[in-house]
């Protein structure tokens, strides 16, 4: 039997369309740009352009990507084996479609999820039923609408042609939700902020390329007086040119007349400049929930500690963690039936493994212990296993006996008499 029957799939029809509940204005940042406060025009390219943004998107996606994701057959003995020979594995794990590697697929998806709201992908079936490729779709492409029966569907605009797909025929990442219908874009979202960055970095690179204008005046003991016009305009022009910008700093300025050159320096609000820029940084971190050791920001302390293992296991469990439940339950729904056989799972051993002297510190305590078997550490530390059935024993301390022989040896002897 295949994973979806013809049969479902022929008696559902697409009634006539009577909510829209995700228009395309949500995308509008993609299109014309949000306009801020601050002046500034906020687009998904812009966005990018910060190097926060950039680094936030990039560390959630190639994290994510890079964690193994297997699929897990679960066995009667309350162990596990992986599902190799499952018609989804290959789509889990190795060759979502023809066109990609998981490590592209996986990471393209979350870039649309961080990004605009949500990462959409169209599943492809073969004549069984049997799901056979993952295609990944533009989320501006995708709107949400419902049906009169108020059964959802995904419509899909692509080069003017539409055409509309059922939920169990596309796999969905969604980002924060408040309305069940409605994706969150992050960047329309907190696009103040977004904006307020923007708008700072283009002060900056003003000004370093106008250097003289806030920097500097230029004052004479008496009226200077020009023949005319012109000449006031020829002598800006001639000090704008020779002195004006980040190429002809520090160049020897000669002046007559008794004309004076003082330096004022920037106003305090603008002074601050450096600080804004770090706050911009701080804050759009917090948008993603990326550390900012992450983004190379090592100057602030953390409240996770001071160890490279502490932080790594805070953005695992802080942030990747609800990142890989949300898809590790999406996979399971949509390409397995949540199967109870069957379960997808990232593993996230490598993130989590702490220095190598504490490594094997408690692999040692697990193994003289009685509950680890050689070859489970072998396998934890990607090496080979042991020859024959050498790994497979479990190990108890000599001196260890079962409590209860205590309390043979502790009761009092009866008196004869």
């Amino acid at each position: 039997m295949g994973f979806l029957s013809d049969t479902i799939r022929q008696s559902r029809s697409f009634d006539e369309l009577i909510s829209v509940r995700n228009p395309p204005a949500h995308l509008q940042h993609i299109f014309g740009g949000y306009s801020t406060n601050s002046g500034a025009t906020v687009t998904t390219e812009k966005a990018l352009g910060l190097t926060a943004v950039w680094g936030c998107i990039k560390i959630l996606a190639w994290s994510e990507a890079s964690l193994p994701l297997q699929l897990y057959e679960r066995l009667e003995s309350d162990g596990r084996r992986r599902a190799s020979n499952h018609y989804a594995y290959k789509l889990i794990h190795s060759k979502p479609n023809p066109e990609q590697t998981s490590f592209q697929w996986r990471s393209m998806m979350s870039v649309h999820q961080n990004l605009y709201g949500a990462g959409v992908s169209e599943i492809e079936f073969d004549k069984k039923g049997y799901p056979v490729a993952l295609w990944p779709i533009p989320t501006p492409n995708v709107t949400l609408k419902r049906t009169a029966k108020k059964e959802l569907i995904y419509e899909v605009n692509v080069d003017g042609t539409t055409y509309r797909l059922w939920p169990s025929q596309v796999v969905c990442y969604e980002n924060l939700q408040i309305i069940r219908d409605r994706w969150i874009s992050p960047i329309g979202m907190h696009r103040e902020t977004l904006g307020s960055a923007l708008a700072v970095r283009e002060f900056g690179a003003r000004t370093f390329s106008q250097g003289t204008n806030p920097g500097s005046v230029i004052s004479y003991p008496n009226q200077l007086k020009f023949q005319s016009t012109p000449s006031e305009d020829d002598f800006k022009n001639k000090m704008r040119d020779a002195y004006e910008g980040l190429s002809k700093a520090h160049r020897l300025m000669l002046l007559d007349q008794g004309a004076k050159f003082e330096r004022i320096g920037l106003p305090p609000e603008d002074a601050q400049f450096l600080e804004t820029r770090k706050w911009d940084t701080a804050e759009i971190a917090r948008i993603f929930n990326v550390p900012l050791h992450l983004l190379q920001d090592t100057e602030k302390t953390t409240s996770w500690g001071t160890g490279l293992e502490e932080l790594n296991s805070g953005f695992v469990v802080f942030t990747l963690m609800p990142h890989m439940v949300l898809k590790e339950q999406e996979l399971s729904r949509k390409l397995i039936d949540n199967d109870e056989l069957y379960y997808i799972e990232h593993n996230v051993d490598g993130l989590l493994r702490g220095k190598l002297l504490q490594r094997y510190q408690a692999y040692a305590i697990g193994r003289q212990w009685g509950w680890l078997k050689s070859n489970q550490i072998c396998k934890w530390e990607n090496i080979d296993p042991l020859p024959g059935d050498q790994g497979e024993i479990f190990m108890n301390p000599m001196n260890m006996v079962p409590s209860e022989y205590f309390k043979q040896i502790s009761k009092p002897e009866k008196d004869d008499k």
